[in-house]
């Protein structure tokens, strides 16, 4: 599963610091069609997040399938990562960089997301709300909401009768 992470630039200098981290631009941000500027719609992800944002996000590079943006609008030194379009927020932590190194760091909070992640759909599953059976009786007391299989329901008990 690939995610996509979003901080600012002080948080991605420590990024940058693996050895396995490779620079990689990305797309450009617009692209001139019929003479207009548009917002260039292959990044799927970054079109995704100017859409959400309104603010442009700009490639760093990856870590295997993790893919790096700077957004120069954050201040906080923090790291949005999204997995699908669920967003998790976690704070940049230098002492845990320096003891541990930032390949831990980041498998941490990989961890950290997969788990949050499982109780996030657990959740909607949960919450899921089950489709009541069909009405009948719906067509004769609130006729704009019936579905078809209330108007199915009410065909087969009259014909029933």
């Amino acid at each position: 599963m690939s995610f996509n992470v979003v901080t600012n630039m002080r948080v991605m200098q420590d990024i940058k610091q693996s050895p396995y981290f490779k620079p990689n631009l990305g797309m450009v941000a617009t692209i001139d069609k019929a003479g207009d500027r548009i917002y260039n719609e292959r990044d799927k992800f970054a079109f995704f997040y100017n859409n959400r944002y309104r603010t442009t996000i700009y490639g760093q590079g990856n870590l295997g399938d993790i893919m790096f943006y700077v957004d120069h609008y954050i201040r906080d030194n923090q790291l949005a990562f999204y997995k699908e379009q669920e967003e998790f927020v976690f704070d940049h932590d230098p002492k845990m960089i320096e003891e541990k190194g930032i390949n831990f760091f980041l498998g941490d909070i990989l961890k950290r997301i997969d788990e949050k992640y499982k109780e996030r759909v657990q959740k909607a599953e949960d919450k899921k709300i089950e489709i009541p059976k069909s009405n009948p009786n719906k067509i004769i007391q609130n006729p704009g909401a019936v579905s078809y299989e209330d108007l199915k329901a009410y065909l087969q008990s009259k014909n029933k009768l």
